[in-house]
């Protein structure tokens, strides 16, 4: 399996859905967006981060295949949340210090993508 980094940066997304992903960072919570996310009850535990990772990408590979078939079911707003999570998640795996909120300076070091659909 490629590093998570490296699978983010030749991700191609469109740039709206990146740009927007990267705003949705300021406001992202992992005590309060994770288990919603992922689909866990509120007082639970939260996985050990490679699994949430694993969760995310798989959520969001979902999502774009969606997307790319005009799903009715595709929603824009969850997608955004989904793609800001793995974001913050991936800076966090990368031993940032600084809260998920205030890694969106970084996130900007990130190629918006390769190229944009």
């Amino acid at each position: 399996m490629k590093p998570l980094r490296t699978t983010l940066e030749t991700t191609i997304r469109p740039r709206l859905l990146v740009v927007a992903a990267r705003h949705a960072m300021t406001d992202y919570h992992r005590d309060r967006m994770l288990p919603k996310l992922l689909g866990l009850p509120l007082a639970s535990a939260l996985p050990p981060l490679q699994d949430v990772l694993e969760r995310l990408t798989l959520s969001e590979a979902m999502m774009e295949q969606a997307r790319r078939h005009h799903d009715a079911g595709w929603r824009p707003s969850e997608h955004v949340l989904v793609m800001a999570a793995l974001m913050s998640e991936t800076l966090y795996l990368q031993g940032s210090q600084a809260r998920p909120h205030h890694a969106l300076h970084e996130a900007h070091d990130m190629p918006p993508q390769a190229a944009c659909r």
